[in-house]
């Protein structure tokens, strides 16, 4: 009799720990990503429970400026804590600020799988400061497969595209459309940049150092048509090369990683 009231008792007691771990509140992931990312991604208020709920999503980046992406749903699926580490599905629904990214958070790295991000060329401005000197417009959509943050390094593939490129200083609209494509090489990322249509090409290639944040692109801007209606804007963009051509170069730095 006493090792059935044993048995009872541990069985009792199995059940009653997964039941309070399929109840855990949906604080518990907000804590979980607070402290990985670095207080750079944060959502609430909250509702639901950690494996799966609802709440608004704000990044810092950077960290002392908040970018509301809005309500977002989340899932998780609790048998990669048996990895030690955290696979999130999340899905904004702000036609805006359009989010849907697969996140893997374990100690040390952070992995951003199988993403379509598209928001607004102007939250570039917001993101990057020095943008808005040229006043960007259009749309910007960011694609990942497998990409993996360590420890100031880099790891995968991403790719940007600026579609239906436009600037405040030129009254050509659209410029084009243009596609930066980045991938990670440990404690550098080889950024190469090309155009897929448009009046005006740019072409370049570059590195962008995880340790110091530094990004490095060098290459050209080149006219297809409407050269005059685009001169205004390639004077300001570098030096001339001949035939219409202009230097491009940038030189800037984007906040370390942690």
């Amino acid at each position: 009799m006493k090792k059935r009231g044993l048995l009872y008792a541990i069985f009792g007691l199995v059940f009653y720990l997964l039941f309070l771990i399929i109840e855990m509140p949906a604080a518990w992931l907000a804590w979980g990503l607070n402290y990985y990312t670095h207080n750079t991604v944060r959502l609430d208020p909250l509702s639901g429970s950690l494996w799966h709920g609802k709440g608004r999503l704000v990044i810092y980046y950077p960290q002392t400026v908040p970018h509301d992406f809005g309500q977002t749903e989340w899932s998780i699926n609790p048998f990669w804590l048996l990895t030690g580490g955290v696979q999130l599905t999340l899905q904004t629904n702000t036609p805006a600020r359009q989010i849907k990214t697969t996140l893997g958070i374990s100690k040390g790295s952070l992995s951003i799988k199988d993403t379509e991000a598209a928001f607004p060329a102007t939250f570039v401005s917001q993101l990057y400061p020095p943008a808005a000197l040229i006043g960007p417009q259009g749309q910007v959509r960011l694609r990942t497969s497998d990409l993996v943050f360590g420890q100031q390094t880099l790891e995968g593939n991403a790719t940007l595209e600026w579609q239906g490129a436009g600037s405040s200083l030129s009254n050509v609209r659209p410029l084009g459309d243009y596609r930066l494509d980045i991938t990670g090489a440990g404690k550098t990322a080889n950024l190469k940049l090309t155009t897929l249509r448009g009046d005006l090409e740019f072409s370049g290639q570059g590195q962008w150092q995880l340790a110091s944040g530094q990004l490095q692109l060098t290459g050209s801007a080149t006219p297809r048509e409407r050269a005059g209606e685009l001169e205004p804007l390639l004077k300001l963009i570098g030096e001339d090369m001949g035939n219409s051509k202009r230097r491009l170069m940038l030189n800037s730095y984007l906040p370390k990683l942690q």
